[in-house]
């Protein structure tokens, strides 16, 4: 094996040593296994230069097995093929001595790692392009986008995307045993590497198809507020969708177990998304964005790439390490693939940092793979998110539930079996449907707790005991809810005990409530902010900030302005605290897990879908300093709670390895102690 010096990377030792006696020993991949990619994977893409070609594929193998990877996702073909095809409108890669593809295939199979085929049709090599101009992205001058590197931008519309693509495809799947497919750069991308817009394709196949579709002119530009504009992004996505149900009738008719992978849902079966910003987003981005696409998309999985670069023009550096690690643990403990994603061959990586971190998360998921690969979300609290979304409104209440160690999921009205949730909490952004306020009445007369924020709420949910709506407050500043002793006495929160009132920067709605309704908070009208000496208010309202009612099994609490949007905002303590009062003490809301440690601490708590286990992660957030990532530090003595579905034979650790004591709590709950958390750990409960 050749060996490169400068790259000593302790784990492609281990890696060869790990290799099988027999390189070319029968394949160990079962190709006839149905459904495959449903089972979380742990998949490295290693986004292939045209210069590796020449690498050495034996590291290469050994590289991967040693970090821990079960898939890789490889450059086949599309602007580059690394393989000899016969295609005149394929450029082959010039470094490419033999069948590259054809030795990779065989190896990784041999060491029962899968292959996912890349493609990119999004451009072709600028002599093909001279050849085949209507295959071209065309600007309103009616000129093709510039050569970037030799390479120029194809249309969804033009021949090569639509049938082009399905040639070359077919001759993969007639020469290589892959197992399955991704496609890169789909659609209509609005700009290149280096940021230059593209605009709308004026190509005539766009023109006329749009024609077809609407009746209309394709618009010039997708900014202005008319009708073609508005039909352009309807547009897209029906073209997009129907070049990949056509994708999937000839992949699918070749194998149907064969896994197609890209950025879309329609006729996907692993739908992949990247986190590749050089700082961190957001401290729960890949939690959230786990759950919600497996929660949109039932009967498929996500592959989130931690992507190992920080934007283009720096594609050989890295991100921070601790940055990379926690990408990769939001997604394996909700349930998604581990997808990492560097550009050139892992072995040889001249930016390594982040490499270890990966191989950690990989590893410990192959070791851990019968308590990880088949389990189920066991929330305490499922957070609706049909009219939320991605909001501040749902962001503020994730981080608060987050913070306080609540365990919960997200949720959908239409989509989740809303018997299984103790409790909902709905934040509501614009008015109910007859079948949602339905929804809601069943589910909290059947028992459900039911905490409601923000607006609009009216009379006709009838669980909430409203007899009529009245205005809605505005937006205004210098306004506050004031809290009452007898508030105080109902919420029996710590931090109450130092606040009389809390901030308000938003709307409140009002409602006549009935007899059996009780009312908390009292709404105190724009108070004087300037100048100091006339910084006070003269006036509190009996208009309440917090409703309450009992209704035949269940309860239901409305907190009616957007408190979630105001922590997320100003990160104040009372706010947070109302929410988990509300939850604890008004809706005296069932938890089975609970856990004392720091609010950095991020829990979450799944069961085994066969029934045999359950276990609660944990994840060191104290390395967040802003958006930067760094090592976390060690915490001690965590403490560990749950109220198990069946009796717990054993307890421990599945990073540390150690088991740990057991000991009855109140009310039928069993705790424990982890008595050290690094960066993450899980504590496994085995029935």
């Amino acid at each position: 094996m050749r060996r490169n010096p400068k790259f000593g990377w302790p784990v492609l030792a281990l890696g060869l040593a790990l290799l099988t006696p027999s390189l070319f020993a029968a394949d160990l991949v079962n190709r006839a296994e149905p459904d495959w990619w449903l089972t979380p994977r742990r998949m490295i893409q290693t986004n292939l230069r045209e210069i590796d070609a020449a690498m050495d594929v034996e590291a290469y193998v050994a590289s991967l097995k040693a970090a821990g990877a079960n898939v890789v996702l490889f450059n086949v073909g599309g602007i580059v093929a690394n393989y000899p095809t016969d295609l005149p409108y394929q450029y082959r890669n010039p470094f490419m001595k033999g069948d590259l593809t054809g030795e990779v295939v065989k190896r990784l199979h041999a060491e029962g790692i899968r292959v996912i085929a890349r493609f990119d049709f999004s451009k072709v090599n600028e002599r093909i392009a001279r050849e085949h101009p209507d295959w071209l992205t065309r600007q309103r001058n009616d000129q093709s986008i510039a050569p970037y590197n030799g390479q120029v931008a194809t249309c969804l519309n033009g021949w090569y995307q639509q049938e082009g693509m399905l040639k070359i495809l077919g001759e993969v799947l007639d020469h290589y045993p892959i197992d399955g497919v991704f496609f890169n750069m789909i659609g209509y991308p609005r700009s290149d590497y280096s940021d230059r817009p593209i605009g709308v394709c004026q190509c005539d196949n766009c023109r006329s198809r749009f024609r077809e579709m609407f009746g209309l002119e394709l618009p010039l530009n997708d900014q202005a507020n008319t009708e073609p504009v508005r039909k352009y992004a309807e547009f897209k996505s029906r073209t997009i969708s129907d070049q990949f149900t056509k994708v999937n009738r000839l992949v699918k008719g070749r194998n149907p177990h064969l896994a197609i992978c890209t950025y879309t849902a329609a006729g996907v079966d692993i739908i992949r998304k990247e986190s590749n910003t050089a700082l961190d987003t957001w401290m729960y981005e890949e939690s959230f964005r786990t759950r919600m696409t497996l929660l949109e998309n039932p009967g498929k999985q996500q592959a989130n790439a931690a992507v190992h670069f920080p934007h283009y023009p720096h594609r050989l550096a890295s991100v921070s390490p601790d940055l990379t690690r926690k990408r990769l643990f939001q997604c394996m403990v909700s349930g998604g693939w581990l997808d990492f994603y560097c550009i050139g061959p892992f072995y040889s990586q001249e930016d390594r940092l982040g490499l270890d971190q990966v191989a950690d998360v990989f590893r410990f998921h192959a070791a851990n793979e019968r308590w990880l690969a088949s389990t189920v979300p066991l929330p305490d609290v499922g957070l609706v998110v049909d009219q939320a979304e991605k909001s501040a409104e749902l962001r503020g209440l994730m981080r608060i539930l987050s913070q306080a160690h609540v365990s919960y999921d997200l949720v959908s009205l239409a989509r989740s079996d809303l018997g299984k949730l103790p409790t909902l909490i709905l934040p509501i952004t614009e008015p109910m449907t007859p079948t949602a306020l339905q929804q809601l009445d069943t589910y909290v007369n059947n028992g459900g707790r039911l905490l409601l924020t923000g607006g609009p709420v009216t009379s006709a949910l009838k669980c909430l005991g409203l007899r009529a709506t009245r205005s809605t407050l505005p937006s205004e500043k210098g306004t506050y809810f004031r809290l009452q002793p007898e508030d105080k006495a109902r919420l029996k929160a710590a931090v109450f005990e130092k606040l009389d009132l809390l901030p308000l920067n938003g709307e409140v709605w009002t409602a006549e409530i009935g007899n059996d309704v009780e009312s908390l908070l009292r709404f105190i009208p724009p108070a004087m902010f300037g100048p100091p000496e006339k910084c006070y208010y003269t006036n509190v309202s009996d208009i309440p900030g917090l409703y309450l009612r009992s209704s035949a099994r269940g309860l239901v609490a409305w907190i009616p302005w957007r408190v979630g949007s105001h922590f997320e905002e100003l990160g104040h303590a009372g706010h947070a605290a109302l929410v988990t009062s509300a939850l604890d003490q008004l809706l005296q809301a069932p938890r089975r897990v609970r856990v004392e440690a720091p609010a950095l601490v991020e829990v979450t708590h799944r069961v085994d879908s066969a029934g045999r286990f359950e276990w609660v992660s944990l994840y060191n957030h104290s390395g967040q300093m802003d958006r930067v990532l760094t090592a976390p530090v060690a915490l001690r003595d965590l403490r560990v709670q749950i109220r198990p579905r069946s009796p717990v034979k054993n307890v421990r650790l599945l990073q540390a390895g150690k088991p740990l004591s057991l000991a009855a709590a109140a009310e039928g709950a069993m705790g424990c102690v982890v008595p050290l958390l690094n960066a993450y750990e899980i504590v496994l409960f085995e029935y």
